[in-house]
Order: structure tokens, then sequence, then C-alpha cells
């Protein structure tokens, strides 16, 4: 995957080559034999799933994904997906488990400007190296959001996912499902490790940081996701998110090509 001498690569994953089944990502599960950091090349990246968990990378943000580990990434066109391949002796210091980690500005844009210019090979991995010392462990909290699989909840999560604002209590999910509230108490435990309130709340922040990955003002972001007020949802998406939600709205940036090194 990673030429021959060198110590990674980025693969923008909205792009096809010939040789993307041997050498880039695909939406169903599967491992790769290198280190792989995943980032958004504009916008904010919300269809990436590792280990059966949902992740939403908003600008700054990487998800590292050790060797072996199960993961899969949109093909689609619309994609912001980016994802950086690294030798595994290349980076010794990497964390040991899937981890959250900075993609900050500097970072992007020289990943950017690796796969779009050539350059002598003493200078590229020189460049490479700087990219690997610019990456550092995210201090922030993550999102990611467990998504159920067990056929009593399944539906529920479903319809919230696909209507963030819905209110419905768990008690009325119990009588629309003919299930005991105990029943989906515990099913929500055992499937998500979070109780239905904190689940629901988590999967309205997934929606929200789309949301104004897509550009939508604050306010409308807050009633699209079931908030009454701009500020109650700025202070929960603070919270949870450990950064305002102005902070995720798109900014401009190069866009970037296909490339092998």
């Amino acid at each position: 995957m990673i030429p021959e001498g060198y110590l990674l690569t980025t693969r923008f994953l909205r792009y096809v080559s010939a040789d993307d089944e041997q050498s880039s990502c695909v939406p169903s599960p599967h491992v790769h034999r290198e280190h792989a950091v995943f980032w958004a090349a504009r916008g904010v990246a919300s269809d990436l799933e590792v280990d059966g968990v949902q992740r939403s990378l908003a600008p700054g943000q990487g998800l590292f994904v050790p060797p072996g580990t199960p993961h899969g990434a949109s093909r689609a066109e619309t994609t912001a997906l980016a994802v950086l391949f690294v030798h595994p002796h290349a980076w010794p210091q990497a964390p040991d488990q899937v981890a959250s980690v900075v993609a900050n500005a500097a970072l992007r844009e020289m990943l950017i400007h690796l796969a779009q210019f050539a350059m002598p090979r003493d200078q590229r991995l020189r460049a490479q190296r700087v990219c690997l010392e610019l990456i550092t462990e995210e201090p922030r909290v993550s999102l990611a959001l467990s998504v159920p699989r067990d056929p009593r909840i399944v539906g529920i999560a479903r319809a919230i996912l696909s209507d963030p604002a819905d209110g419905r209590s768990l008690e009325d999910w119990a009588y629309l499902t003919s299930s005991s509230t105990r029943t989906l108490v515990r099913a929500f435990r055992a499937e998500t490790g979070m109780t239905f309130a904190e689940w629901r709340s988590c999967a309205r922040m997934s929606a929200a940081v789309a949301l104004l990955g897509d550009g939508f003002p604050v306010g409308v972001v807050a009633r699209r996701v079931g908030y009454a007020t701009a500020t109650a949802f700025s202070a929960a998406f603070h919270r949870t998110m450990g950064r305002p939600p102005h902070r995720f709205l798109p900014t401009r940036g190069a866009d970037a090509w296909q490339t092998d090194v």
C-alpha cells in the first residue's frame, strides 16, 4: 500500500483508483496491516464505523485505528473522509488502541501538499516525518455512537437517527412497541453501555455535527436535533464535544487529489 522506501501515504476516499481493493478502504468491515489515521479533508465526516461504532470527525479531529482493527468507510463521491496509512515501523510511539488524535490545519495542509506536488525523495521523507510529529492525542472528547442491533430497540434507534428531534420518552416507546420500560432500559444499557437518554443525546450531537458541517446556523441545528433554544443546545453540545458549536462550522480549505505517496 505504501510505496517502497516511504513512511506513509494518503488516500482521499471520494476518489477511485485501479488498485483501491488492495490499497484503500471500503464500506464493508475490513482490516489493514498499517496504522490508519482518518480525518476530514473538508467539512465534517460522519460515515466511518470502527469496531461497530459510528464516528463523526469534525475539522481538527482525527481517529487513529491500529493494524488489524475492523472498520468500514464510505466511498461516496460526497464523503469528506481521508485516511493516512503509516508503516508500523515508522511510528513506534503510535497508540496501541483506537484513539482520537489531533489532525490540525498544519497537518492537513501538509498532507494535501504531499498529495498534489512532486518533490525530491529526501525532501518528501523529511516532510513525512514532520507529519508524524504533528499527530498528537486529542485532549477533548470525541463523539462515538454505538448503534444497537438488539431487535427490541433497533427500531427505536433508527427512528431517533432519522429524526433526532423526536422527544418521545422511553415509556412512550415501551407502549408503542408493546414492551416493558424495564426491558428497554436493560437493552439500551447492554447494547450501548448508556441509558436511553444518554444514547439519544449522543445521537443528537452526532446529527448536530453533520448539520454544522453542512453550514446550517446554530439556531437551526438546535431545533433540528430537539432543543427549544440555541442556548440550551450550545451548552449541551459544549459539554459533550468539548468545544462550542461554531467551532464545527465549515471553513474554506484546499481540496485534495488522489495520490500514491
